[in-house]
């Protein structure tokens, strides 16, 4: 009897010592081993010799591979969790490497202490760096947890927030909910300010971003002096009324401290800021064209520079230089795809949208907006949602497809939005859709909106939103000559000449509008070489086709063929269904036209009935109970429908379905 309680006794023994042996895996010794089972080192060698003759023990104490997977296997859960933490502690009082501390740290599920907190914290920033976000999250979560001290953990879920942040800018998750209780009491690190900042101006949390700049006016030191400087650029040009009420950004010196470092003169936040500072002051556009060209190549897209690039491509679209800005915007947006980062994607495919749109590209315009807007749900892009629908609405309705930009305009919009300077473009998208359709007055009344916030906000530079060139088109749609031409003189005036900015060129189309046609020809040829050497090839076919109507209006006929024949061409490759039926060109069918062959049509009719259901709100389980149909059916309809009508989620399925309503529209009428 006693004989086999100490071998069942032995047994258990040697079992302890394999698990022991297996959770510590490459790292595994006899001292090792003891300490994590509490045993004295000289009965563990004597337990791994025997083991080591049974082949399940390699060298000192490492355990055979296969012998570890059989054991780790069978470990219960409890009893593996208990000993990865016995572990951790173990190898990191040893000093091992943090990486190796943490895995076992993870293999836990749990920590304790702040040497845990640190050690975590440490393969976090690692993993951060190496794009790992999956594995940096798993780390901070634990060190949130493993951390017992207020600031401590303030300053963790700062940088929970930033790694979500690139995969899921969301207001509503645990971790901004963290951020946003450690801002009200005050425990945020003052280095981390300057993004938090930004991070709740994106969710339109204006007293929550407040309350961060208050702090940084009395805290912030010689450190932070070149984000700050950035910051209250960045502020002025994209959120007006916080720049207003919080000018001692723009105004008051750098707080220094002893000991602080100097800002980094060639810091892409001071960059930004020296870029942004030079369109306020209207420096040559070549000069600024320059800057941005440098801050582009110098600096990689990182968290802390994003908005930094974002502003050196949007001061190349100011300047005129939209080659450039599609090729930067091109670049930039294959790097946030390859590194796994949709909301780095969103904003650069919604800036090359705006490139596109502005070189008379509205059919690729609103796939790269359509694009930004299937990457990320709607709430999610928080105020930067107004820059992608108005880029949509603009290129649909540069394409005559009215009822698609009436449902894009049907989205709610953060109010937040109409105090940022998103919303001008989306001010001028409702102006320019509501002209498009007849709506004078309400188009007028969304232009003089648009003139009247640049204005109250110090923004009124020609270059941002020529708002009175848009209401010269207006007053010329009303047959009010002098006022249409009043409009465009006073913006010919605001940017000082026709050349001196591509907006300049549509001044002279719409003031040749409203004179004889002598000098119509002579305006409409300037405007001519203005679009054509400005890289717009839809502004190009508008001024193209008013000059052959010149031509025809004096009678010369053979004139007015040849800029009528390259009007027609430039309308048909841009899109411009509008400009093609007053030039009188059939472009049908063609891959615009209603859905083609990857659109509507092409869904099966339990397809179509599946996608309209989903479209209207219904839940998969209520679509497959009116269909009589199975759940799984549903989801593999859906799966069908999404990919032929170019979504990527429910929420997007009802502006995808108004172009078949278009479509239907345009057979009916026809």
């Amino acid at each position: 009897m006693g004989a086999g309680v100490g071998t069942r006794t032995a047994e258990a023994e040697r079992l302890r010592v394999a698990r022991a042996a297996a959770v510590l895996g490459e790292r595994a010794t006899a001292a090792r081993v003891a300490a994590l089972t509490d045993r004295e080192p000289g009965e563990i060698r004597a337990i791994i010799a025997e083991l080591a003759r049974a082949g399940l023990i390699l060298g000192d104490g490492r355990p055979h591979p296969d012998m570890a997977a059989l054991v780790l296997r069978e470990l219960p859960g409890e009893e593996c969790r208990a000993l990865h933490a016995g572990a951790a502690e173990l190898l990191c009082r040893e000093g091992l490497p943090a990486v190796t501390v943490a895995a076992h740290l993870v293999e836990a599920g749990d920590a304790r202490g702040s040497w845990a907190a640190q050690v975590l914290l440490e393969v976090a920033d690692r993993a951060f760096e190496a794009d790992e976000l999956d594995s940096a999250g798993t780390y901070l979560e634990l060190a949130y947890r493993a951390s017992r001290r207020a600031d401590e953990r303030a300053g963790i879920a700062t940088r929970l927030v930033a790694v979500e942040w690139r995969i899921n800018p969301s207001g509503r998750t645990r971790n901004f909910g963290r951020l946003k209780a450690a801002l009200r009491t005050g425990r945020v690190p003052c280095p981390e300010l300057p993004m938090t900042v930004l991070q709740m101006l994106w969710h339109g949390h204006i007293l929550h971003a407040d309350h961060a700049l208050l702090r940084l006016r009395r805290e912030a030191d010689a450190a932070l002096g070149d984000r700050l400087e950035f910051l209250g650029a960045w502020l002025r040009y994209t959120h007006p009324v916080q720049a207003q009420r919080h000018s001692w950004l723009l105004t008051a010196p750098r707080p220094a401290a002893s000991g602080s470092p100097a800002p980094h003169r060639d810091s892409a936040h001071r960059q930004g800021a020296a870029l942004l500072d030079g369109l306020w002051k209207q420096r040559p556009p070549e000069e600024t064209a320059a800057a941005a060209q440098r801050v582009l190549a110098q600096h990689r897209l990182a968290p802390d520079t994003v908005e930094v690039l974002v502003a050196a491509v949007d001061c190349l679209l100011h300047t005129d230089r939209l080659a450039a800005a599609d090729a930067w915007c091109a670049s930039l947006l294959a790097e946030a795809t390859a590194r796994r980062a949709p909301t780095w994607q969103a904003l650069f495919a919604t800036a090359r949208a705006e490139t596109l749109l502005r070189k008379g590209n509205p059919v690729e315009a609103a796939g790269h907006a359509t694009a930004a807007l299937n990457l990320l749900p709607a709430e999610q892009l928080g105020v930067w949602l107004g820059r992608a629908v108005a880029v949509l609405v603009r290129a649909l309705t540069a394409q005559g497809r009215h009822v698609e930009a009436a449902a894009q305009l049907e989205r709610p919009l953060p109010r937040a939005v109409f105090e940022t300077r998103f919303a001008l473009g989306y001010l001028r998208a409702r102006g320019e859709h509501c002209l498009a359709i007849g709506l004078l007055g309400e188009a007028e009344r969304h232009f003089r909106r648009c003139g009247r916030l640049m204005t109250e906000w110090g923004l009124d530079f020609a270059w941002l939103a020529p708002w009175r060139n848009d209401l010269a088109a207006v007053s010329l749609a009303a047959g009010e000559s002098r006022q249409a031409r009043a409009f465009a003189t006073r913006h010919l005036d605001a940017i000082g000449g026709a050349e001196r900015h591509h907006s300049g060129g549509v001044s002279l189309r719409l003031l040749a509008a409203t004179g004889d046609p002598l000098r119509r020809v002579t305006l409409l040829r300037r405007a001519a070489a203005l679009a054509r050497s400005g890289g717009d090839e839809l502004e190009l076919a508008t001024v193209l086709a008013d000059l052959g109507a010149a031509y025809r209006a004096l009678g010369e006929a053979d004139r007015a063929r040849p800029p009528l024949r390259e009007a027609a061409r430039l309308a048909e490759t841009s899109g411009a269904e509008p400009l093609l039926a007053r030039l009188q060109v059939d472009s049908s069918p063609g891959p615009r036209d209603a859905m083609g062959g990857n659109g509507f049509e092409a869904l099966s009719p339990a397809e179509r009935r599946v996608a309209e259901l989903a479209a209207s709100g219904n839940r998969n389980r209520d679509i497959a109970e009116t269909l009589d149909i199975t759940t799984s059916t549903v989801e593999q309809h859906l799966t069908r429908v999404y990919r032929k009508l170019s979504v990527a989620r429910r929420s997007e399925l009802r502006f995808a379905l108004a172009a078949r309503t278009a479509a239907g529209g345009r057979t009916a009428t026809g």
